[in-house]
């Protein structure tokens, strides 16, 4: 399978500088816009994400190891509309049908049917004062903050996406208020949302603990702070060789109370306090982009003689974009521990991912291939995403190909 990464990478490097004059670097394409009137517009666009996958993707007929295997779907499907109801104020409304056509363990949740992914109003009453309420993202962890669109690497980091499940959903109806100060050197985000909602399951429906009837609501805050003449516009991993930026981020979130039934449904006295707290720093300087997160959660049990549960995972992420040829050599080394406060300190629950490939951009974002090998070593009480029950493999790897359409 390393050799089918290669080829493929040389076939990328081969065709890069014949596609490039076909596909100028230019400006990317910004999709449909139609002005309304002097305060209004509406724009519309559309992004296609198909994805090849190869290598460890599922579990074998006895479940205790891993099985190659090959599957082809849509990994993203959005329609996204946006604009300006009036002055001052901005919509967003985007549908998704993600992972439409994958096999395997996340066939069985993905329909064919659309669903809301945005849906939200933005209204600025000053740079320094925004105010917006909807359904949008959590402002936590500058890895799930960045839009897919424009990410470095085909997947996010595992840690960072393990702690998007901590407060039900990472996109859920918020109100934020957020803005920036010195044009932009010191930015903020306080948001409020409903958390865990009743009826949902903690971790899952096979959660033996049950499921929600009561919980506080949810707090997030977060800070972003940059150099003098290194503020970013807007967030992205890679910036294919334009501009410069140093970005420090502060995240902080909590959930309080968190009530629960037992797994038969009788009531209990049970709850959980849920607390997350991450750092990140993000820099590029022309062609080079540096990114690296730490991210790290509790969740803190009523019930006497549980013990907290305290994951927390770090990476570092690089690339290079290299002009004229249109390539990004990529990688990104992550560590994440499942539960830093295992029971025994003989248990290893890190999870450990090694991730190099390459980008080609033949119009920038709007059309992009990027192809990544994913190697993956956990340890003995550690789980893998592919639910493998014995110990009899320990590593696996996943080739990855997947393209960009944003139009």
């Amino acid at each position: 399978m390393k050799k089918t990464l290669l080829a493929l990478t040389l076939a990328i490097s081969m065709s890069a500088p014949a596609f490039a004059q076909d596909f100028a670097m230019g400006e990317e394409t910004k999709g449909l816009k139609v002005k309304i009137s002097d305060d209004t517009d509406f724009s519309l666009r559309i992004r296609l994400q198909p994805r090849f996958d190869s290598g460890d993707i599922i579990a074998s007929e006895d479940g205790k190891s891993y099985e190659s295997e090959t599957d082809m779907y849509l990994r993203r499907v959005r329609l996204e509309m946006n604009g300006k109801l009036m002055p001052n104020l901005k919509y967003e409304l985007t549908f998704e049908a993600d992972k439409n056509g994958i096999r395997g363990k996340d066939s069985a949740s993905k329909s064919n049917v659309p669903m809301i992914q945005y849906a939200y109003l933005d209204y600025k009453f000053d740079d320094a004062a925004n105010l917006r309420f909807g359904k949008a993202k959590l402002p936590f962890s500058r890895a799930s903050l960045t839009s897919s669109s424009k990410q470095l690497l085909i997947e996010r980091p595992v840690s960072t996406e393990a702690a998007k499940k901590l407060f039900d959903d990472y996109y859920q109806t918020n109100a934020m208020l957020h803005g920036n100060f010195a044009e932009g050197v010191i930015a903020y985000n306080l948001a409020m949302a409903d958390g865990w909602e009743n009826g949902n399951y903690l971790n899952g429906k096979d959660d033996k603990d049950g499921k929600v009837f009561k919980a506080d609501p949810l707090y997030v805050a977060r800070v972003e702070v940059s150099p003098p003449g290194f503020v970013e516009k807007g967030k992205s991993d890679a910036w294919l060789g334009q501009g410069k930026h140093v970005t420090l981020g502060l995240s902080y979130a909590a959930e309080k109370s968190i009530e629960y039934s037992t797994y038969n449904g009788a009531a209990s006295d049970d709850s959980e306090d849920r607390t997350l707290m991450g750092a990140d720093i993000s820099a590029h300087f022309g062609g080079l982009t540096l990114q690296g997160e730490y991210t790290a959660w509790k969740i803190d049990y009523s019930k006497a003689g549980k013990d907290a549960r305290e994951p927390k995972g770090w990476y570092a992420q690089a690339g290079y974009f290299i002009p004229g040829m249109n390539m990004e050599p990529v990688a990104r080394y992550e560590v994440y521990d499942q539960d830093s406060n295992a029971v025994s300190t003989a248990d290893d629950t890190e999870e450990k991912v090694r991730t190099v490939g390459v980008n080609w951009y033949g119009k920038g974002h709007s059309f992009k291939i990027g192809a990544n090998w994913v190697h993956s070593e956990y340890g003995d009480d550690a789980k893998s995403d592919v639910s493998v029950k014995g110990s009899d493999e320990d590593s696996r790897d996943v080739y990855q190909v997947q393209a960009q359409l944003y139009f």
